[in-house]
């Protein structure tokens, strides 16, 4: 059995908390271990190959406005392609592409004329998503009274902003804190939305080359942990001089989290492969029409390496209630919608994968540092800041300090 003080920190868990913590506790010089239970690296940003397809746990794209992006290194190795900065919108029988004019100057005429947007919409688009700062600040407002309240048309409202930051948010009724929306808003405004060559677990596995591949533990699940110690199931026990538990809500809840209340909502990704693209543009859908479809995005227009030579990846998201249905319901009701958008091609698209997660994002999240410490443990997560990629590495990047800091 190892001894005592096997690391001087023990992290559980190696998804980007958990990778992000260890990288700021070996680069204060520290030696860490990373114990996580799956056989794969990334938590929720985890890629598998299905057929020669790359498919992310869930359909999500990298911000590279993000703040916590932008103090990582060696980021340009994800080699990244991007979705063009706007949407197109299903809107009543019909689609309407809604372009930020700020990054395709040649699309403002296109965008002033849609049947979304008037000019105020815009001007006041620019005002909430380049006027506040980069940081996500409660306001004590949900997303939907917000929306209402900063003045914008019900047509946009309606038309383009709820159904996409429904998307954005996994949060059908928009109750989500008003100050998260503008985060992001502001982050799909000032940067670009990308997908990484390797797909989304790139990132996590650029934070695991910095750590060391020699300090993680794939396949070790924990069983019991203290403020010094972590036994595993196989019984096990590693001693440190303190533990950082970074594992998703539903996992820590089990091993001491304070955040034993927490509502979640679901979320299920649907790809599909087809023999061509149902349009060759790099425009995520949005519906703004009933039905199971929140989103669609032709995945393999914006990072071909996604698909196999001469194939289309198709990625379509649903959520809430709609989500939690049985496969073959969802795989039915998501067809019919689809084949009422694009026709009789949507027979020849074959399901690749359905990947349901019944616990996607917390539903009033903390909105603060992301970490807390309970029994002389750390616990953190995007679940105790905001959930997305920038809560998650926040949450990672500030427990090191803390643990680098609480060590000198």
């Amino acid at each position: 059995m190892p001894g005592l003080n096997d690391a001087d920190v023990i992290v559980i868990g190696a998804g980007l908390t958990g990778l992000r913590a260890a990288l700021e506790v070996s680069r204060a010089g520290l030696t860490v271990l990373v114990f996580e239970k799956s056989e794969y690296l990334g938590g929720r940003m985890s890629t598998q190959m299905v057929e020669g397809f790359k498919l992310d746990r869930g359909f999500q794209v990298l911000l590279s406005g993000y703040p916590e992006i932008k103090r990582l290194r060696n980021i340009d190795r994800l080699n990244c392609r991007s979705f063009s900065s706007g949407a197109r919108v299903r809107y009543k029988g019909r689609f309407v592409d809604f372009y930020d004019p700020l990054h395709h100057p040649d699309k403002l005429l296109d965008t002033l004329t849609a049947p979304i947007a008037s000019l105020k919409d815009l001007v006041l688009t620019f005002m909430l998503t380049r006027g506040v700062g980069s940081t996500c600040r409660p306001v004590a407002m949900t997303t939907d009274r917000g929306l209402e309240r900063y003045g914008f048309s019900e047509r946009f409202r309606e038309g383009f902003l709820k159904p996409f930051l429904r998307g954005v948010l996994l949060d059908p009724p928009l109750r989500a804190d008003f100050g998260l929306a503008r985060f992001y808003l502001r982050m799909f405004a000032t940067g670009e939305a990308a997908l990484p060559y390797d797909g989304i677990q790139g990132l996590p596995n650029i934070l695991a080359d910095s750590v060391g591949h020699s300090h993680i533990r794939l396949g070790s699940p924990v069983n019991a942990l203290s403020a010094t110690e972590v036994t595993l199931e196989n019984g096990e026990s590693y001693t440190a001089r303190h533990v950082v538990c970074a594992v998703d809500t539903m996992a820590a809840t089990q091993l001491g989290s304070p955040e034993q209340t927490l509502n979640h909502v679901g979320a299920a990704t649907l790809y599909f492969s087809a023999p061509s693209p149902p349009f060759d543009d790099r425009l995520v859908v949005v519906s703004a029409e009933p039905g199971p479809i929140s989103t669609l995005a032709v995945v393999s227009n914006v990072q071909p390496s996604y698909a196999p030579p001469g194939k289309t990846l198709i990625a379509v998201t649903v959520l809430g209630d709609a989500a939690a249905r049985a496969e073959s319901d969802i795989f039915a009701r998501v067809i019919q919608q689809a084949t009422a958008w694009y026709g009789e091609q949507v027979s020849r698209w074959k399901l690749l994968s359905c990947i349901q997660i019944p616990a996607a994002v917390v539903t009033r999240p903390r909105m603060s540092s992301g970490f807390t410490e309970r029994n002389g443990v750390f616990y953190a997560g995007d679940y105790l800041a905001y959930p997305s990629q920038n809560g998650a590495l926040q949450a990672g990047r500030l427990v090191g300090e803390a643990v680098v800091e609480r060590l000198a």
